[in-house]
């Protein structure tokens, strides 16, 4: 097995582990009746993070396996990244909503982490900017060494 694999193992089973370890510990406590404002609040974060990293996952996956799985030409490239630029766009415009709220409830760890979102897909964001500038210049290369 490769290194790489090693640590997509590796995050993958930690997410899992932690996943299983809030779960056991939110029926747990409704089972044994505690129903507190901290295992309700617990609930509402876990399902929360749940539901949207499982919706962006799923655009991230489907986004990389248009691009792994076609031998495509650089027009198409071109309007795939455009199509991505505007996607991450849009996420970015999500989580600087979910900022918004976040500092007027005060709540300074989901300030954090949506923060940090927000850099994490801008710098995917401008990766993607990069690359279609790069095909863009290519592709006026080419075309002025046609003629």
């Amino acid at each position: 097995m490769q290194k790489n694999n090693y640590i997509k193992n590796f995050i993958i089973g930690g997410c899992i582990g932690i996943t299983l370890i809030i779960i056991s510990y939110i029926v747990t406590n409704l089972f044994m009746g505690n129903i507190s404002q901290d295992v309700l609040n617990m609930i509402k974060i876990f399902s929360l993070s749940y539901a949207v990293g499982g919706v962006y996952f799923s655009m991230v996956k489907a986004s990389i396996n248009k691009i792994e799985n076609k031998d495509i030409k650089s027009k198409s490239r071109q309007s795939l990244l455009i199509i991505q630029l505007k996607a991450i766009s849009a996420i970015i415009g999500y989580f600087f909503i979910l900022l918004i709220v976040f500092i007027i409830n005060n709540n300074s760890i989901n300030i954090i982490i949506t923060l940090c979102f927000m850099i994490a897909f801008g710098l995917w964001d401008y990766g993607c900017m990069l690359a279609y500038l790069n095909l863009k210049n290519n592709m006026a290369m080419i075309n002025k060494k046609k003629f």
